[in-house]
């Protein structure tokens, strides 16, 4: 089939240089939240470039507020995948080709990663669409159920839900065990909470931000510290899998 679906960017106030970014696309199931930055994740992002596995690449046109981007992918393309995107009903060309023997059966999953932005998306659910359609193409919610390919289901309650809390010395290894037991245990989608998960996120085109942050160090680990404080009031009330990855202490110097 060949499917699509139309994303809507608003904007959320901001008091930071570069405050909103928005990369859409496709990932499977096994990959992080943190689109186009490992294998099979494909993104497309407001500054004009795709990226898959951290490699940049300038593509399509930048996109910021009340632009409407849709993300196609085509599996008729004999043996490959082919995914493009779409700015305001312009067409931006094939943004990735993959055989569909690496994807080896598995499906891709609608994908979008934001910072201090809002966006409204339209799987097929409302009357009418934003820009018009490429013919052939069909909305997600219009494919038959048997077709669709359901995403890893979390803990049904809370009872359910495995919290794993880290203990030993400074550098003993903890967060290393933590990021390899969870990539062992995929069907658990462990979120790991600690200042080094939340650092390794904190990237600009794909680098770590440390590199931006020379000198800075505690201004780093203080942003990332409160973010953390944040995620763990989140985290209490979801239903989910928790590595707890954090000592009683500021945090690891810079490498």
């Amino acid at each position: 089939p060949q499917v699509n679906e139309e994303i809507s960017v608003k904007h959320l106030p901001s008091t930071e240089p570069d405050p909103h970014v928005v990369r859409v696309g496709w990932s499977l199931d096994s990959c992080s939240t943190q689109l186009g930055e490992e294998p099979f994740s494909y993104g497309y992002g407001g500054t004009g470039k795709k990226s898959t596995n951290s490699k940049f690449e300038n593509y399509g046109e930048t996109f910021a507020e009340n632009d409407v981007i849709a993300c196609l992918v085509d599996f008729e393309c004999g043996e490959e995948v082919e995914m493009s995107f779409m700015k305001n009903g312009k067409w931006l060309g094939v943004a990735y080709r993959v055989r569909k023997e690496l994807l080896g059966g598995r499906a891709l999953f609608p994908h979008v990663l934001v910072k201090n932005c809002a966006i409204e998306f339209n799987f097929g659910q409302r009357e009418d669409t934003y820009f018009s359609v490429p013919p052939g193409f069909t909305f997600i919610q219009h494919l038959p159920v048997a077709e669709r390919v359901r995403g890893t289901l979390g803990p049904k309650s809370k009872a359910e839900c495995e919290i794993l809390m880290m203990v030993g010395l400074p550098a003993a290894g903890k967060t290393t065990w933590a990021v390899k037991h969870a990539a062992a245990n995929p069907s658990k989608k462990y979120n790991i909470l600690g200042t080094n998960a939340i650092m390794d996120k904190m990237r600009v085109m794909g680098l770590r931000r440390q590199r931006n942050y020379a000198g800075r160090w505690d201004v780093l680990i203080q942003q990332a510290t409160q973010c953390l404080n944040r995620l763990i009031q989140i985290a209490a009330r979801k239903k989910r899998n928790y590595i707890l990855d954090q000592v009683g202490r500021r945090g690891a110097e810079p490498p």
